[in-house]
């Protein structure tokens, strides 16, 4: 009864604190195959924070399995930020975080900024977009988030964020919160 009473509690705390609660989102994607698990309509600010944790991962010789969040102008997400980790493909105890930006369908940043140990695939992936049209981005591989980093001029105007999903089998916990902090 006491857990029951904290989550609410904290569910409340979050509906006055303006957020969404949490949403746990199971996913099990083929390997080869490309799957959205959450898209939501947001504001000219605030945060997606999603907690991963992989069961299984389906690779092959072209797919690399991973999750994805996506802060997007367009529905095509031809305008788009992505911020998604998969482990290396080598056989190696390594998990890889990678940061892309699309304008206009074209690549304008490609760059796997991070390789770290592999936490038994979890790990956690935050994206924030602010008024000043910027965008940061922060992971968490067990070790507490990094530092955020910023894309300042990505160019184009977040109007949804999305999470996908693979070639992998997992759960990911998502918040999304119109807070930017």
């Amino acid at each position: 009864m006491k857990h029951f009473a904290r989550t609410l509690g904290m569910a409340g705390l979050g509906l006055l604190l303006g957020c969404t609660p949490g949403q746990r989102l199971p996913f099990d994607v083929p390997y080869g195959h490309y799957e959205n698990f959450l898209r939501e309509y947001v504001g000219d600010r605030g945060q997606l924070t999603c907690q991963v944790s992989i069961e299984e991962n389906h690779t092959g010789d072209k797919w690399v399995p991973s999750v994805i969040l996506a802060a997007a102008q367009d529905e095509r997400e031809d305008y788009t930020l992505f911020l998604s980790s998969s482990p290396q493909s080598n056989g190696s105890d390594q998990r890889t975080f990678h940061l892309r930006t699309y304008v206009n369908d074209t690549a304008v940043i490609s760059d796997h900024f991070l390789n770290a140990p592999n936490r038994n695939d979890q790990y956690g992936l935050r994206l924030a977009w602010h008024a000043d049209g910027s965008i940061s981005y922060q992971v968490d591989n067990g070790d507490g988030w990094t530092p955020k980093a910023t894309v300042q001029s990505p160019g184009f105007k977040v109007r949804h964020v999305s999470a996908h999903a693979s070639g992998v089998k997992g759960v990911a916990h998502c918040v999304v919160s119109d807070s930017d902090v």
